[in-house]
């Protein structure tokens, strides 16, 4: 009896996808919590601001206070409406990303607002190293940091994984420069 063969996926997709992620949940989550305290602290000042307001609009003769209510209403809703956006903006932000390292390259796929797509050639990175504070380490995301020698470095925000993403990367990048340093000789 045959053994049964194992397929190579490394063929099926040109490079072999070594690690594919998009950027963590747990940021959206955040944006999603600090816009509710936003929204709560935002309707708590605006219902303690408007006796203040009335005075202010008392004492500058000529304008009625019923603009100040509407003043008040359309500002309290527009603070509200940005929150939101805020939050969802970055969620379609995270829904539209993704991180992909080969075995050739890494490419940072961005779908929103725009489309774009940046690749490196792991023959281009110099150096690599992420951040985290303890509250990302404890949820296991970060910040990569890759620089090519170019003005800026190549950021990869809110990446999933970190520890496992510069684990993989680091042999490619060695197998890499020891190759140019051997046709080099």
């Amino acid at each position: 009896m045959k053994a049964p063969l194992k397929k190579d996926y490394s063929k099926t997709s040109g490079w072999g996808v070594l690690f594919k992620q998009m950027p963590s949940w747990w940021v959206t989550l955040f944006c999603y919590l600090l816009a509710v305290l936003f929204i709560h602290y935002n309707h708590v000042f605006f219902t303690w601001f408007p006796p203040y307001l009335y005075e202010v609009f008392k004492n500058l003769r000529g304008l009625p206070t019923s603009w100040a209510d509407l003043g008040l209403y359309w500002a309290e809703r527009a603070l509200k409406t940005i929150a939101i956006l805020s939050a969802l903006y970055h969620q379609f932000w995270q829904l539209g990303t993704r991180y992909v390292l080969t075995d050739q390259e890494i490419r940072i796929e961005t779908w929103f607002p725009i489309r774009k797509v940046v690749s490196v050639p792991l023959g281009a990175i110099r150096r690599y190293g992420y951040q985290q504070n303890w509250l990302a380490a404890l949820l296991n995301f970060g910040t990569v940091e890759i620089d090519t020698a170019s003005l800026t470095p190549v950021v990869l925000a809110n990446c999933p994984k970190v520890t496992l993403f510069t684990e993989v990367l680091k042999p490619r990048i060695e197998a890499v420069h020891k190759s140019r340093r051997i046709d080099a000789e």
